[in-house]
């Protein structure tokens, strides 16, 4: 079971965009999240376990 973080930091819309683009290239499961905020930045980190590891 190969886990991966995946740690996204921006703007509101900017993080949206990476995690979209990120979860469309990529088949996995997300097992954790967790969200902060400092000032207009939010940071989302994803633990992921990759689905298809060998592709």
């Amino acid at each position: 079971m190969p886990l991966r973080c995946v740690v996204v930091r921006g703007l509101v819309k900017e993080v949206e965009e990476d995690l979209n683009k990120f979860l469309s290239a990529n088949e996995v499961r997300v097992l954790h999240m967790s969200q902060s905020e400092t000032g207009n930045h939010i940071t989302i980190t994803l633990i992921v376990d990759d689905m298809d590891p060998l592709g």
